[in-house]
């Protein structure tokens, strides 16, 4: 049985990918909003508010895993972020842990992030101390809609392991459907106030917004971001109805398409604007499994 150290856990798009047999032997994040989702989705997992930049060596290696899983901001490497790479405060944690790696030297290391993180300061540092420290690295651009899925979440994924050459990706294991069967048509006849596009707001915004047809077998939907809900562009995709109404994706709709397993629940109370951020920061589970089976294989 393998043992996983989540960093930057989220909701828990990581531990939702985890091999069967696989077992998290800590879950660390700053965001209390998100942890207490995780903490109802996986309460057997111990799950902490940690600064990560806080950790000690001694800390680090006192888990135990066979695997750290790394999921670090990505504001620094977005436009939309300034790109400010090594020098912005939001990537110290990263930083942080890559100067422990070479102390430490977990069995293995995996990491997600977005495009452009390969191109970053940050990419350079981490290849050098993994190389340093003797990992045999695997490195990819991966996007949920080539394993089948019908959403768009194009992210850079690094495995790295001690003792071995990571295997090729997997498929993913993605058994979800076209999105019509993941779409909760329900919402269709009576659109929630929260939902609700105005009609005036698509006007405006008619050639920019991104509209899927649920009845459209090949409909792929834009990459949800946590800006879904605030703003209306690159931010996500809309349902366009029969009658030429928009609605936006409720957060359970998303989980679908980013792979959430449908016993996984947001707590009942939490309108979609707070959950929104949540689940757009969260991780594609089928291409996070992909990368985890190359490092830990189908079961672990």
């Amino acid at each position: 049985m393998s043992s996983v150290l989540e960093l930057y856990c989220g909701i828990g798009g990581a531990a939702a990918a985890l091999p069967e047999g696989a077992r998290v032997v800590g879950a660390l994040d700053i965001n209390t909003k998100a942890l207490a989702v995780y903490r109802q989705a996986f309460p057997e997992h111990p799950a902490a508010a940690k600064l990560i930049e806080g950790l000690s060596a001694g800390e680090l290696a006192g888990f135990g895993a066979d695997l750290w899983w790394l999921s670090p901001p990505c504001q620094p490497f977005t436009r939309r972020g300034l790109g400010r790479d090594a020098d912005d405060p939001r990537s110290r944690s990263l930083l942080h842990l890559i100067g422990l790696l070479g102390e430490v030297r977990p069995p293995a290391l995996a990491l997600e992030n977005v495009p452009g993180f390969e191109r970053s300061r940050c990419h350079a540092q981490l290849r050098e101390t993994l190389d340093r420290a003797g990992y045999r690295v695997r490195e990819t651009l991966l996007c949920p809609s080539e394993l089948g899925v019908p959403n768009r979440r194009r992210r850079f994924y690094l495995a790295a392991a001690l003792d071995r050459e990571p295997e090729p990706w997997g498929d993913g294991g993605w058994r979800g459907g076209r999105l019509g069967d993941l779409a909760d048509r329900a919402l269709d006849r009576q659109i929630p106030p929260e939902l609700r596009v105005d009609p005036e707001v698509a006007r405006r915004y008619d050639r920019a917004l991104d509209r899927v047809d649920p009845d459209d077998p090949g409909a792929v939907t834009a990459c949800f971001t946590a800006a879904y809900g605030r703003s209306f562009v690159r931010s996500g995709s809309y349902l366009e109805l029969p009658d030429g109404r928009l609605r936006r994706f409720a957060p359970h709709e998303i989980l679908r398409l980013l792979g959430f397993p449908e016993r996984f629940r947001l707590p009942p109370e939490m309108p979609p604007r707070a959950a929104w951020p949540l689940v757009g920061n969260s991780l594609s589970v089928p291409a996070v499994r992909a990368v985890l089976t190359s490092l830990l294989g189908p079961s672990a």
